[in-house]
C-alpha cells in the first residue's frame, strides 16, 4: 500500500492586538513545517530577534520553542507538524497577540 504525504500550504494572517495602527503579516506554511519553522517564520516575517516572549495556543494547548529560564511547553516543538492539527485548508486562520506578550493562533 502506497502512503500518500501530499503537502498543502497553509496562509495565516498574524497580527499583533492592542497596538494602532494594525501591525499584521501573512505567512505562507507548508503542512509539513513543525511548529519551530512557524516560530522562526514568524521571527523573520515580524523582524525581531528571537527575543519576544510568545506561544502558540491551537485549539486550547500551549505549543512554543521552549527557552531555559523562560516558558516550557509539553510537547517537542520540533515533533509537532502542522498537519498534526487536521486543519482545512480553506479555514481562515490569525494569529493575535495576548496579553502578557503571548501569541495566540486561532482556528
Amino acid at each position: 500500500m502506497t502512503l500518500s504525504l501530499e503537502v498543502e500550504i497553509y496562509q495565516l494572517r498574524v497580527y499583533l492586538r492592542e497596538i494602532s495602527p494594525t501591525i499584521w503579516r501573512r505567512l505562507l506554511l507548508r503542512s509539513d513545517s513543525t511548529i519551530t519553522d512557524m516560530h522562526y517564520t514568524l521571527q523573520i516575517a515580524m523582524g525581531w530577534t528571537d527575543f519576544h516572549l510568545h506561544q502558540f495556543v491551537i485549539r486550547g494547548k500551549r505549543y512554543g520553542v521552549s527557552k531555559i529560564g523562560s516558558i516550557g511547553f509539553a510537547d517537542d516543538s520540533d515533533q509537532v507538524r502542522l498537519s498534526d492539527f487536521r486543519w482545512y485548508t480553506s479555514m481562515a486562520s490569525t494569529l493575535k497577540n495576548l496579553p502578557l506578550g503571548g501569541l495566540a493562533l486561532d482556528f
